[in-house]
């Protein structure tokens, strides 16, 4: 029978309200949900039948602001369905019709029956593989425990011996040993003292709810029957009868997505609660059977929490992602303007940074550098590679120099030689000469893009310029006065900035980085052909808080700017 989803008001209710419109469905309506029954954080809940199934529609306070919840009552990993959490809750994308109750129950109702009608006609089974990271997730029955695995350079498409290790975080899941020492460095300064041998076994097609391993004879089957080469590993890890093991399960969906879900192997307890020993596990195993299977069976196991350790990959497309990965840049200058930028970089997926800057962080730079007072003293290039290190712990390479650039690239030929782009933000005129100069060396290929602020940060410019044509030096006079600045007057720096500089918000800030780092990316990418000049300039309030204003000839140039700054594009040429 099909449950409408309108229905008349019934006699004796004058209000159309939601009683009147469930009680007006008929027998179809099974009645409210009694509050001790209702779901957490629900307040109200009615009770339907769609042809055999029991549907719970609950709402909680904020209701009706909020959405109903739709569940499927009875519902388990055996009749598992896509789009259906783990407590039968119907994953849909309705929407609340603010305001109005009838009409957010009304919809929600339509679109769960809709979704339900799908599933009887298997519309929707290939979900159960691209999201079958996220069912894992739910169906895990351990969810104390988590394991983060990092991808190797094969993916989800070949099987390996990887390597773990235990920390207090949970369990972190490598591709290789070399992989495992890398990363552990970076986060925490020191190689792993040890490394468990970790099997990823990569299945296809990766199995539904209602296949996932219960027992360790469970997940023998599974890997035999769906696995080219994942037996002999798991006959290596049980060779030893361990206490406890893991194996990861890889596969990719329908739509090429990559997945790993983890499995923990323990030893049954003996009457005192300890681990069997290894000769009990062994005990009674008929000779003529399969004693690395027989011995695997009898271990328990439990499904685990599983994340990527690159859950947050950009969003850029995998050709863009590799072009990025396989960079090498030099940031000369890790100072407000530099530690942003190389930040935002490593962010973006530049997995090779070199950070060149010859002074330590003092008090006056922490409110506006990507370091902190636990930083103060320290070398700025040095504590902002270690701090990228252990924040991004997969990324390739970041090196920390307490140096000039003019030094750097003396002592460094090897380096310059194989970057792709340095990036200056020095905010001297005379080091940035030296890259200049440096980069005009024969064997050299590496383009550069310049960033500099203006006082108070009123105005950043970011100035891409390649092997030929244009130079930097185009734009400055003798001594390094800007043929073009923006910014006329000001406020003089307070004693706190040490007359060298000039004191300037968060928000100016974070618009001089991005305008900087978005240059650099569109350089790696090829978006940008030098010579480029891009700028930025705050808005009037900043300018009048300065007591500064727009100089004449940047007005005539480039026109006055608008109340509310912006960005601004244009040639890199002077009279």
């Amino acid at each position: 029978m099909s449950l409408p989803l309108s229905a008349t008001t019934t006699a004796g209710f004058a209000d159309p309200g939601l009683d009147a419109w469930f009680t007006g469905l008929g027998d179809e309506y099974l009645g409210r949900i009694p509050d001790g029954s209702l779901r957490p954080r629900m307040v109200e809940g009615w009770r339907l039948r769609w042809r055999d199934r029991e549907l719970e529609i609950q709402v909680d306070a904020d209701f009706p602001f909020s959405v109903a919840r739709v569940y499927l009552v009875g519902y388990s990993r055996a009749k598992a369905e896509p789009h259906v959490e783990k407590d039968g809750k119907l994953c849909l994308a309705t929407k609340a019709v603010p305001g109005d109750r009838l009409r957010t129950i009304q919809a929600a109702v339509a679109d769960a029956v809709q979704l339900l009608k799908e599933n009887e006609t298997k519309k929707h089974e290939d979900d159960f593989r691209d999201d079958f990271g996220l069912y894992w997730l739910s169906w895990a029955t351990r969810g104390d425990f988590r394991v983060q695995v990092m991808p190797g350079s094969h993916g989800a498409s070949k099987t390996v011996l990887g390597r773990a290790v235990m920390t207090d975080r949970g369990l972190l899941v490598f591709p290789g040993k070399a992989e495992a020492i890398k990363v552990m460095h970076n986060l925490t300064g020191a190689a792993p003292k040890s490394l468990k041998e970790t099997p990823i076994i990569v299945i296809d097609p990766l199995p539904a709810p209602a296949r996932y391993p219960e027992t360790a004879e469970e997940l023998w089957a599974l890997v035999e029957a769906r696995s080219n080469d994942g037996v002999h590993l798991l006959e290596r890890l049980v060779s030893n009868t361990p206490t406890e093991a893991f194996v990861v399960l890889a596969g990719k969906s329908p739509s090429g997505r990559e997945h790993y879900a983890a499995t923990c192997l323990r030893r049954p307890s003996d009457k005192a609660g300890k681990a069997l020993k290894r000769r009990f596990m062994r005990k009674s195993i008929d000779p003529s059977k399969d004693t690395a299977r027989t011995v695997f069976g009898r271990f328990e196991l439990d499904r685990l929490f599983t994340q990527r350790m690159d859950a947050a990959i950009s969003r850029l497309p995998e050709d863009v992602r590799n072009k990025l990965a396989a960079a090498k840049v030099i940031v000369a200058g890790c100072g407000a303007l530099g530690s942003g930028v190389a930040r935002m970089l490593a962010q973006a997926g530049v997995a090779h940074l070199w950070l060149v800057d010859p002074e330590d962080l003092g008090w006056e730079n922490i409110r506006r550098h990507e370091l902190g007072a636990l930083a103060v003293n320290t070398g700025k290039a040095k504590s902002l590679a270690g701090s990228i290190r252990a924040n991004l712990p997969t990324i390739g390479k970041v090196e920390g120099y307490l140096s000039t650039f003019a030094t750097f690239a003396r002592e460094h030929p090897d380096v310059l030689k194989a970057a792709n782009l340095v990036i200056s933000c020095t905010g001297d005129w005379a080091a940035d000469a030296s890259v200049e100069n440096a980069l005009a060396q024969s064997g050299l290929n590496a383009v550069a893009v310049y960033g500099w602020m203006e006082p108070h940060a009123l105005a950043t410019h970011a100035v891409l310029i390649g092997r030929s044509g244009a130079k930097f030096a185009d734009g400055f006079g003798d001594h390094g006065q800007f043929r073009l600045p923006v910014v006329a007057g000001g406020k003089p720096p307070p004693a706190e900035c040490g007359g060298a500089s000039t004191p300037f918000g968060a928000i100016e800030l974070a618009h001089a980085q991005a305008l900087v780092a978005k240059l650099a990316i569109d350089t790696l990418r090829g978006l940008a052909d030098a010579p480029v000049w891009r700028s930025w300039l705050a808005d009037a309030t900043a300018f009048q808080e300065a007591d500064a204003s727009v100089t004449s000839g940047w007005a005539a140039a480039r026109g006055q700017p608008d109340d509310i700054g912006g960005p601004y594009e244009g040639h890199w040429a002077f009279p």
